[in-house]
């Protein structure tokens, strides 16, 4: 595993494989902040009823191999959303969970990169992401098996309307982590220029009838990376990307 350290904090390694797994386990630091979650939960339902409580997987256990063939090993417990949303909220504290969430990157032959708005209703209006998402129980397979590649293919679909094909995917990831944040992106490199896929990408958005992002924008080399709305994880990837320094 190729590791380098970012100036936000960041590791970033590259990694050839992830074997990802559902192992329930308790989770301590929940259990101890129950009350205080609940209490959160009702405040944040209040500002925004669009919110669910529903369940999410969280990492207990996150093991690479050296070398740059790493292999990443992952071992995911089901939690609720609310206790999620409050332990992010709390910058990660307990050192037993990690927040494990894969990303597609699509990216064009002349290194531009599409990016999603968030919406108003979700929990992270106006930031600008690839597309991503906590893996839910959804994404495990009958033997308990998760392909976090298919998840990441998922939330591209439904965010963006683009399906490309596992061909099209890069080998293999990029891992960016600090403390209990964990960020894996894997490029898909498409034919089309992003202009055009981000003029596919409205109109599949704009068909949808509750779209998640509220826009796609591109976002290439020379283009400000320090607007606020991009959050620390995708500064440092992409800054990376830009000067070909990446792992």
């Amino acid at each position: 595993m190729t590791e380098s350290r970012e100036d936000s904090g960041y590791s970033i390694a590259r990694i050839a494989a992830i074997r990802a797994r559902l192992v329930p386990a308790r989770w301590p630091w929940a259990e101890r902040n129950a009350s205080m979650i609940a209490q959160e939960w009702r405040a944040a339902r209040a500002g925004n009823p669009h919110l669910f409580d529903g369940e999410v997987l969280l990492a207990h256990r996150v093991s690479a191999s050296a070398g740059c063939d790493g292999v990443l090993a992952l071992d995911f417990m089901p939690v609720r959303y609310s206790a999620f949303r409050a332990f992010k909220a709390a910058g990660f504290p307990d050192g037993f969970a990690v927040n494990v969430f894969p990303a597609i990157a699509p990216r064009d032959r002349a290194g531009r990169y599409l990016v999603g708005r968030m919406g108003g209703h979700t929990d992270n209006a106006g930031a600008l992401y690839f597309a991503t998402g906590t893996p839910d129980p959804g994404d495990v397979a009958d033997d308990g098996r998760i392909d976090l590649t298919a998840a990441a293919l998922r939330e591209l679909a439904e965010e963006t309307g683009l399906a490309p094909d596992r061909s099209v995917l890069d080998p293999h990831w990029h891992m960016l982590r600090r403390g209990g944040h964990l960020a894996l992106i894997r490029v898909c490199m498409l034919a089309l220029p992003a202009a055009d896929l981000a003029r596919h990408g409205e109109e599949a958005r704009k068909s949808m009838p509750e779209p998640e992002l509220a826009g796609i924008e591109v976002i290439g080399e020379g283009d400000d990376l320090t607007d606020a709305a991009l959050p620390d994880f995708m500064r440092a990837y992409l800054a990376r990307a830009f000067t070909g320094t990446l792992p």
